[in-house]
């Protein structure tokens, strides 16, 4: 276990204990992989935690540490609501229209206002001139204030109350191909158009996650469902990786993010 997994998990029992002692309490916005990590690790303590970033499909959320009184079905959602009132936020950001803007655009500007990465949770970019930031409340009332430029382009900021159905502004294309075998850098290849002996290189540089985890070993299998980064070239959700065909060749199909 690494220095980081011991700090997450030690802050992580510590809120647990004072959610124990009747106090809702909650981490920083944490990463797909940490969420993970902590999912695991808290299995013994089922129906007092959940995870939440803003809306129902946040890819960086906080975890929420219950009290009993907050576990019962009835009182659960009224309770949730207030905390969640209280330390989550969302921040709409919109440009003149004077270029195109970017996730990184957004997230370089947020950063170089002094916050760290784990103050703010996704960051949805809704079109080329707009974006909603979650965070917290205190996150929120200094971005309303001191963000004012975005990438070189002036912004207005306000406050966002998510709908109910608010995913995120996320768009997929469609990528389908052949692969010899669902090793992982068969697919990488075939999903950035690279050689087998470029796909190589990127996992040599660490530049390849598998769920959020570095993918060493390029030669792992990989299955439906796994959310497969490669840094540099996007993010892909793999939708199918079928039975060989007569030919031998295996059928892939991913969604990539756009």
């Amino acid at each position: 276990m690494s220095t980081e997994e011991e700090l997450l998990f030690a802050r992580g029992e510590e809120l647990l204990g004072r959610a124990r002692s009747g106090e809702i309490t909650n981490t920083v916005f944490l990463t797909p992989g940490e969420r993970k990590k902590l999912e695991t690790h808290f299995s013994f303590a089922p129906g007092e935690w959940l995870f939440f970033g803003g809306y129902r499909e946040a890819e960086r959320t906080r975890m929420f540490f219950l009290p009993d009184y907050a576990r019962e079905e009835e009182v659960r959602e009224i309770f949730l609501a207030e905390s969640f009132s209280e330390t989550l936020c969302a921040v709409s950001v919109t440009g003149s229209g004077y270029r195109d803007l970017t996730h990184r655009d957004f997230l370089g500007s947020v950063l170089h206002l002094g916050l760290a990465r784990e103050a703010v949770g996704d960051i949805c970019v809704l079109s080329p001139r707009q974006a909603v930031i979650f965070c917290g409340r205190l996150t929120a009332d200094f971005l309303l204030g001191e963000l004012t430029f975005v990438g070189g382009d002036k912004v207005k900021t306000e406050r966002f109350t998510p709908p109910p159905d608010f995913d995120g502004g996320r768009r997929f294309e469609s990528v389908c191909d052949t692969v010899a075998s669902p090793r992982a850098d068969a697919v990488v290849a075939a999903l950035c158009h690279l050689s087998r002996e470029k796909a190589q290189a990127l996992f040599t540089a660490g530049q390849i996650e598998a769920d959020y985890e570095i993918l060493e070993k390029n030669e792992k299998p990989l299955q439906a469902g796994t959310v497969l980064t490669v840094h540099g070239y996007g993010k892909f959700v793999l939708r199918e990786l079928s039975e060989p065909t007569r030919k031998g060749r295996i059928r892939l199909r991913a969604d990539r993010y756009v």
